[in-house]
């Protein structure tokens, strides 16, 4: 789970790609036509903070959440994976790690307790050419939305925002997302849970969203994940600067390659 929560981060910005408290004085807009505009206006470029929350139901030794928080530049990779140079905090089983997880869009670094790791040109290449067969990194997130109602207003990225939550649309999440559960040999979960946005008033972009589901495994599954009858997961991502050009750049020295960061981690685990 815990090598995984980087690509849980991307999937973040990818779905932010498909669609405070402030103190401005605008005229409310149908939440409707902000989540469309949001929609039709994806993420190129920003400066992205990023926080994860997972916690496992059923399985004690992970009955405390795991935390990551990621910061620093996004650029969008259409047909590609996607390049950022982030910041890494992160806290599971009590133990706090620190790091830099960059992306170029051809590789992939991670640097963590003070050991560099790649995860390949190779690799890297062939998700591309995944990606690029399915024409975006994109997944329909506008579609994943209930009924949206507008909750307030912000201020996210220092731009004046309306605040919008709806639910999750569970049944419509199963279908898309059966697809990626197969390739990872699962079934697709039972979805519930909400989503709230905050799309700015004036330029009608995304600038904060933040998620709270419940994903259900199959029983199957649930053996398959240590005995875990449901999967909590909150998370909010905030943009700012959105548009403006982003400096990322490959890391310079030697990478030892990700696997021997697994192979620790299961000898750890052992």
């Amino acid at each position: 789970m815990r090598g995984r929560l980087p690509i849980l981060a991307v999937t973040l910005l990818a779905l932010v790609n498909a669609v405070g408290c402030g103190g401005s004085d605008h005229e409310r807009v149908n939440p409707e036509a902000m989540l469309d505009s949001a929609a039709a206006h994806p993420i190129r470029s920003a400066e992205a903070e990023i926080s994860l929350r997972v916690r496992l139901e059923g399985v004690p030794q992970l009955s405390d959440p795991i935390t990551l928080r990621l910061e620093g530049p996004y650029v969008g990779g259409g047909a590609r994976i996607p390049s950022f140079e982030w910041r890494l905090s992160a806290s599971a089983l009590g133990f706090p790690v620190g790091g830099r997880l960059v992306s170029t869009g051809d590789n992939v670094y991670l640097t963590v307790y003070g050991n560099r790791y790649e995860f390949g040109e190779v690799q890297v290449a062939a998700a591309n050419r995944r990606i690029a067969a399915a024409r975006a990194l994109r997944l329909p997130f506008r579609g994943w939305l209930g009924r949206p109602q507008v909750t307030g207003e912000g201020n996210e990225g220092g731009v004046d925002c309306e605040r919008i939550q709806a639910p999750l649309a569970g049944a419509r999440m199963e279908r898309d997302l059966a697809p990626l559960a197969a390739e990872l040999g699962l079934s697709a979960p039972a979805v519930s849970g909400r989503a709230a946005a905050c799309v700015g008033f004036d330029d009608r972009i995304l600038h904060e969203l933040e998620l709270d589901a419940v994903l259900a495994p199959s029983p199957a599954d649930s053996a398959r994940l240590g005995g875990a009858t449901a999967i909590h997961l909150g998370a909010d991502v905030v943009l700012s600067d959105v548009g403006e050009a982003q400096r990322i750049e490959a890391p310079g020295g030697s990478f030892r390659p990700i696997q021997d960061l697994f192979l620790a981690i299961n000898d750890l685990a052992g």
